[in-house]
């Protein structure tokens, strides 16, 4: 049975269920750096000195830096 358009029973619009999951993630997310002992507005501003010093030698951000796992970037799962 269906409830009518003036019915107390309403269901949530999917895209207001999807902004509640991100904004109590986002609550989440805050807590749990608030309560690390880490310095994190220090680090912040330790990552943006370093940034401004590769802009500074002129270091050009093309791509990322490879990373490569223990077996040097191999796929693994060969032979």
């Amino acid at each position: 049975m269906r409830e009518g358009p003036n019915s107390p029973v309403q269901v949530q619009h999917p895209l207001e269920v999807l902004e509640d999951i991100e904004v109590e993630a986002s609550r989440s997310t805050e807590g749990l750096l608030s309560a690390t002992p880490a310095p994190w507005a220090e680090l912040l501003a330790q990552y943006v000195d370093s940034l401004n010093e590769l802009v500074a030698q002129g270091q050009e951000f093309n791509r990322p830096a490879e990373i490569y796992s223990l077996d040097e970037g191999h796929a693994g799962g060969c032979g």
